[in-house]
């Protein structure tokens, strides 16, 4: 880094006519009147950057003064904001105040999650205890829309879909039913395929009816927002391994935990929330659009 820096130097002197002054401090690059940007400045800049973008920017030495002439401008944009007042101005100093709560509860909250510490067993322990939890099956679908042009359309489609139900249970080709009638356009195209799906993806009364289906084993019609829906099991319901859920458990512990640490901290600090009041301004919002 620090060759291309010094190649940076030079053809940065070069194209931009800097009136560099010959002062032998070889650390700086850039002269803004009575400031300076050093290497140890540009470096601590890229050291802000995603590892990604740091090794995009440090590539060549093109790429390098184009991040440098950036951080120029920044520099100074800021100092002729500085010099029209625009940061004693009260919004700026209200956003000021609004970014630095933001940013202290940001810190305060990262501190936490690094403090959850979750070993293997436990991850393991979970995914033992909690198993059908994470229960999945793989299913095919058929979609019946409403029609919109309709003044009562869910009779209509619910007819259609419960013959196509029938046919299905009757042994036709489910796949050939879904590439005719379904209205998804996206699983149409796989034949209604859809894959493996997990448990509370629907309402509890229809997640149960679908996680009781065998392999082959087809639905009676339930609707769903703009239509009905008619599903086929490719496979009996089972359970994924566990090395590919455990950091979905890792996450989903760490964030109960925190939900957890945030609750102690509401009766901590003793949260009382009138929901009457709250309610009134919902519906005085509601009434004046």
């Amino acid at each position: 880094m620090k060759i291309i820096i010094v190649i940076l130097f030079a053809l940065f002197v070069i194209s931009c006519n800097d009136s560099y002054d010959g002062e032998s401090d070889s650390n700086i690059l850039v002269r803004i009147g009575s400031e300076r940007i050093t290497k140890d400045d540009l470096t601590n800049e890229l050291n802000k950057l995603s590892f990604k973008q740091r090794s995009i920017y440090t590539s060549t030495p093109e790429k390098l003064n184009k991040f440098l002439q950036t951080h120029i401008n920044e520099k100074v944009l800021y100092n002729e904001a500085v010099k029209r007042g625009i940061e004693d101005r009260k919004d700026i100093q209200d956003d000021i105040d609004n970014y630095k709560k933001k940013l202290i509860t940001k810190t305060l909250g990262k501190e936490i999650f690094e403090e959850f510490e979750l070993t293997q067993e436990e991850i393991k322990e979970h995914y033992d205890k909690n198993q059908d939890d994470y229960k999945r099956i793989d299913i095919s679908k058929i979609l019946i829309k409403f029609d919109s042009n309709e003044n009562d359309p869910k009779p209509s489609a619910l007819a259609k879909a419960e013959l196509v139900s029938k046919r299905a249970n009757a042994g036709e080709s489910f796949e050939e039913l879904a590439l005719e009638f379904s209205d998804d356009p996206i699983s149409k195209k796989k034949r209604g395929k859809i894959g493996y799906i997990n448990k509370g993806r629907f309402p509890e009364k229809t997640d149960i009816e679908i996680f009781t289906l065998k392999k082959e084993e087809i639905t009676k019609p339930f609707e769903v927002q703009g239509g009905y829906l008619i599903i086929k099991a490719n496979k009996d319901p089972d359970y994924p391994p566990y090395a590919q859920v455990k950091n979905q458990i890792r996450s989903e512990l760490i964030n109960e935990g925190f939900l957890n640490y945030i609750n102690s901290l509401r009766n901590k600090w003793e949260v009382t929330v009138y929901k009457d009041r709250l309610k009134e301004m919902s519906e005085s919002e509601s009434n004046e659009k």
